[in-house]
């Protein structure tokens, strides 16, 4: 496979970053005309042509796809077993493999993709490899033998795959059907909270995380009457509630409730963000204070499976809005015509009559969700940012550490901190990151890394870019 260099994919992934930055300032012009605004001032004419923005959207569709993957595999095989290899049967179709070692299971090749993808910064050996016009995946290991088979004298065991999105996407769908675990965090917001008091501080000490773990495999039946539960379409707000009890007790009969509560820098994040509503989106804290907090406190919980939901929605907006003849206006637009459930504008092509029909037929939690989001300059803007410092950190950097304003960090927790999802924003535009026991009983047991300016951490990871580029450039030499 002729495949693009890890430099290459990493400024398809910067690209998009930074175009979003352009688009959220502007919200009124086509994204087209902000992505011809960037390159010219980027110096790169050459690059400003559709075959371009096709291809570095499809770079950064490919790279959250891996992340979604990823988070969905952290939780089930990482460093537990919510997978039974029998009924994975399949997943040796729609892929080729260049070598294929005697008795692999399907379970090791699930595992194998995600350890290629979050295991690349050897410079001497590429473990993962996109193909040049971002289509096609490739994963490579030298050795895939187990300790084991180590001792034992098993001959080496080298592994090539080669596959595409759309197998990504199966696999991610076989797992999820196939999973013999969940995971199950909800909030307890007590009736009198009061979003409007003068002391929110003490408010906001009212809510308790309520976390279940399920320390054992569970049966279908069980997987099947959680996903009943969350079928919420057509509901009143007092069914709602009585479903989410029946819920919870449920969930109390199956595995341990461990009840955490947020930390001050948390509690500033949700201050800025109620502050934020009460002054541009008052109606929205009006209708359902309990809806908006729930959206709220799901972004502030370094979890790795809850960034799914963040990934969900810029899936959809990848796939069905980033046109680039819409403005953000016009896709904003779009998403409130869902909500509000106004008529299909005469308009509307087939494809967006589609859209609006898909996304129509989710129900109302699902719509405003990805409603808030749109509304987000952190979903739309910072979210890639951080995937541009994820790839530089994850399949480039080599540095044992790293210095970010006066700060050494080890680089390998900051690696665990991203390929895992043990990440938010603070209200100060700052990544807090933290490291945590693979385990999923011990996930919500962290270890603070520290906290970086979102904007000192994409300085660092361009001047980082710009030295690995002059490095490979001598090497070629």
């Amino acid at each position: 496979m002729v495949s693009m260099t890890k430099e290459t994919m990493v400024q398809y992934l910067k690209d998009y970053a930074y175009i979003q930055n352009f688009v959220i300032k502007n919200r009124k012009n086509s994204i087209y005309e902000e992505f011809i605004k960037y390159m010219i001032l980027s110096g790169r004419n050459e690059d400003a042509t559709r075959d371009y923005y096709d291809k570095m959207q499809r770079v950064y569709a490919n790279y959250i796809y891996l992340k979604y993957f990823s988070f969905l595999e952290d939780f089930l095989l990482n460093k537990d077993d919510y997978l039974s290899n029998n009924d994975l049967n399949g997943l040796e179709n729609n892929c080729t493999f260049f070598t294929n070692p005697k008795g692999i299971t399907n379970k090791r090749i699930v595992q194998l993709i995600r350890d290629a993808f979050n295991h690349n910064d050897d410079q001497d050996f590429e473990k993962f490899k996109m193909s040049v016009n971002g289509r096609y995946f490739q994963i490579e290991f030298k050795d895939i033998r187990t300790n084991k088979e180590i001792e034992k004298n098993i001959p080496v065991k080298p592994f090539i795959m080669k596959f595409n999105v759309e197998y990504l996407i199966n696999v991610y769908n076989v797992i999820t059907n196939k999973r013999q675990n969940l995971l199950f965090v909800s909030f307890d917001i007590p009736e009198d909270f009061n979003v409007y008091s003068d002391d929110l501080d003490s408010e906001l000490d009212k809510i308790i995380i309520v976390h279940y773990y399920f320390k054992n495999k569970l049966p279908k039946e069980v997987i099947d009457k959680f996903n009943d539960f969350s079928k919420t379409k057509g509901y009143t707000n007092e069914e709602l509630l009585e479903r989410s009890k029946q819920m919870h007790e449920y969930a109390k009969s199956l595995g341990d409730c461990v009840e955490y509560r947020l930390t001050h820098e948390q509690k500033n994040k949700i201050k800025s963000l109620i502050t934020r509503y009460k002054k541009y989106y008052p109606d929205l804290l009006k209708q359902d204070i309990n809806t908006v907090m729930f959206y709220f406190l799901y972004k502030e919980i370094p979890i790795p499976a809850l960034k799914n939901r963040l990934i969900d929605n810029q899936i959809i907006l990848l796939s069905y809005y980033m046109d680039w003849n819409l403005s953000l206006e016009e896709i904003l637009n779009r998403v409130v015509r869902i909500v509000n459930e106004e008529e299909i504008p005469e308009y509307y092509d087939e494809i967006d009559r589609t859209i609006h029909e898909g996304i129509n037929s989710k129900n109302k939690v699902f719509q405003m969700r990805l409603f808030k989001d749109m509304l987000d300059g952190e979903f739309i803007q910072v979210f890639p940012l951080v995937m541009y410092i994820d790839a530089v950190i994850t399949h480039c950097c080599i540095d044992e550490e790293i210095c970010i304003d006066n700060v050494t960090y080890s680089k390998r927790k900051i690696r665990n901190c991203l390929v895992h999802g043990r990440w938010y924003i603070s209200a100060n535009n700052e990544i807090v990151m933290f490291d945590a026991d693979p385990r999923n009983v011990n996930d919500y047991k962290l270890e603070y890394i520290g906290k970086i300016s979102v904007d000192s951490f994409v300085d660092w990871a361009n001047n980082y870019m710009k030295s690995y580029g002059k490095e490979n450039k001598k090497n070629k030499m």
